[in-house]
């Protein structure tokens, strides 16, 4: 009997939880570690995503979880992992996307704020002498940081 009790508020209390979460979103998301909105003008590679120009919501739960990506046109939703992160505490927080060809790719996630860089696709040794020679190789494009 007793365990029949304790497993019917277990229910109960995971049957609440999950009701909350739709009620009220944002307490499920009040502890992301970044949520930011970025504008895309052009195809990317980000990670193993392929993601069309338009506007995208960028949530990062913690430095050890995926970063989800969400479509504001569409309910297409990435996740892409980090390969590592590296301290910077320098310039805006932006998406640094270089050229390949007519591809671009997402190399890194620039966030001062937090002091880091999430690094998707590291620079070749190549790519970073050829971005020093002529800046106009690497892209920044600006992620406005939600509150």
């Amino acid at each position: 009997m007793e365990k029949t009790i304790r497993s019917s508020i277990k229910m109960f209390l995971v049957g609440s939880i999950v009701l909350l979460s739709c009620i009220f979103p944002s307490i499920v998301n009040a502890h992301s570690y970044f949520s930011g909105t970025v504008t895309l003008p052009y195809e990317v590679r980000w990670g193993q995503a392929m993601l069309q120009p338009g506007d995208y919501l960028i949530r990062i739960g913690s430095l050890n979880q995926p970063a989800q990506i969400y479509s504001k046109t569409s309910d297409h939703m990435f996740f892409t992992s980090a390969m590592f992160t590296d301290l910077n505490s320098k310039g805006k927080t932006r998406l640094i996307v270089t050229a390949d060809g007519n591809k671009h790719v997402v190399n890194s996630l620039n966030m001062p704020l937090f002091g880091i860089s999430l690094i998707y696709k590291p620079l070749t040794k190549i790519q970073r002498e050829n971005i020093a020679k002529a800046d106009h190789m690497r892209d920044q494009i600006a992620v406005t940081a939600l509150k």
